[in-house]
C-alpha cells in the first residue's frame, strides 16, 4: 500500500492542481490583478478596434434590413415594368447574398477577435509563470 501512495505522490508535483494555484495568497492574486489591468491597456487599441468592428458589422445589419432592404421593395414595387416573380428572386438572392456577406463578416471579426484573446491569455500566462 506505501508503494502505491509514493507512486502517486511523484505525479502530483507536475498537477496543475497544485496548492498554491488552489488556494492563491491575497499578494498573488493582487499581482495577477495588476498584470490583468497592465495588459488590459497594452491592448486597450485592440480591444478599441473590436469594439468599434462589431459595432459597425451590427449597425450596418441594421440599416440593410430597416431601411435598404424596404426601400429596394418599395422602389420595385413602384416598377410596373418588372415582373412580380422577378422582384421576389431578386430580392431573395440579394437578401442570402448579403446575409452570407454578413456572415462572412462575423467570421472575420470573431476569428479576429479570437486570435487577440489568444495572444492576450499567453501574456498573462507568462507573467504568471514569473510569480
Amino acid at each position: 500500500m506505501a508503494e502505491k501512495k509514493s507512486k502517486s505522490n511523484c505525479f502530483e508535483e507536475f498537477n496543475n492542481d497544485a496548492p498554491r494555484k488552489k488556494d492563491p495568497t491575497i499578494q498573488v492574486l493582487f499581482d495577477y490583478e495588476k498584470h490583468y489591468m497592465d495588459l488590459v491597456r497594452k491592448y486597450s487599441t485592440e480591444i478599441k478596434f473590436i469594439e468599434d468592428m462589431l459595432s459597425d458589422y451590427r449597425q450596418e445589419q441594421i440599416k440593410f434590413y430597416t431601411e435598404t432592404l424596404p426601400e429596394l421593395q418599395k422602389k420595385l414595387n413602384e416598377d410596373p415594368g418588372v415582373d412580380e416573380e422577378m422582384k421576389r428572386t431578386w430580392l431573395c438572392r440579394l437578401t442570402a447574398n448579403m446575409d452570407k456577406s454578413f456572415q462572412m463578416s462575423d467570421t472575420l471579426i470573431n476569428d479576429f477577435a479570437t486570435k487577440k484573446l489568444q495572444e492576450f491569455k499567453d501574456a498573462v500566462n507568462e507573467k504568471l509563470r514569473g510569480l
